[in-house]
């Protein structure tokens, strides 16, 4: 068999159509082309077109996974369950994370550490329930246990909750233990101990009151 055409596709320049004895064998990724040395007029084996054909499926595989990444860092068990979610053959899967190790886009203490900023600034959660998503996504216990502790779920407690109490206490005639009751289940529902949640509760409900309590006063008459 020898190479008789290797045509750049005319949608996409990266990609190689590749023609054996004048007919159109397949389409692969100019990388792989050049990786492996082809060229005009080279016989080649039915070995190496075995091989061209599982680069080419892993560099597919590949592409898929870096846009999948691309959107937001992942962990290795998002990627893996995303491939197999497309029905991206097992054999296939360890190659692409593999690749994607050695390019470093693949961390699972980097994505682990992103999580936990992203929550910290947008929805703060317990410690408990942080171990527990990032557990549920693959990370290992010993990365998990470094990046989270129950240290500062007392502050945490305060953010999370600080904006439903403040829509809490706007309602007209609400009492102490309606605020308790929905405020309280409002943070033990995003990971925050009992003790935890009663404090904040009793903290914010001060705050905002004497907050309130000051507004009222400055009224004019």
């Amino acid at each position: 068999m020898r190479i008789t055409a290797l045509q750049p596709q005319v949608r996409n320049p990266e990609r190689i159509n590749i023609f054996v004895d004048g007919q159109f064998l397949l389409g692969a990724h100019a990388l792989i082309v050049l990786q492996m040395g082809l060229s005009l007029d080279q016989e080649i084996s039915h070995a190496q077109l075995e091989q061209l054909q599982w680069e080419e499926n892993v560099q597919q595989a590949v592409d898929r996974a870096f846009n999948y990444i691309s959107l937001r860092p992942r962990s290795r068990q998002e990627v893996r369950n995303y491939l197999r979610r497309k029905e991206t053959p097992a054999e296939l899967i360890e190659s692409v994370l593999q690749r994607l190790d050695n390019l470093d886009l693949v961390n699972d203490h980097e994505f682990a550490s992103f999580w936990v900023e992203t929550r910290e600034h947008f929805s703060p959660r317990g410690a408990r329930a942080l171990r527990q998503e990032l557990r549920s996504k693959g990370v290992e216990r010993e990365v998990v246990d470094e990046l989270v502790d129950e240290e500062q779920d007392e502050e945490r407690a305060l953010r999370s909750g600080r904006k439903k109490a403040f829509s809490l206490i706007n309602n007209p005639g609400v009492d102490y233990n309606a605020f308790r009751t929905r405020l309280g289940s409002f943070l033990q529902r995003r990971g925050f101990s009992y003790s935890i949640a009663a404090q904040t509760v009793r903290t914010l409900w001060e705050e905002l009151k004497g907050e309130r309590a000051q507004e009222d006063e400055q009224e004019p008459l």
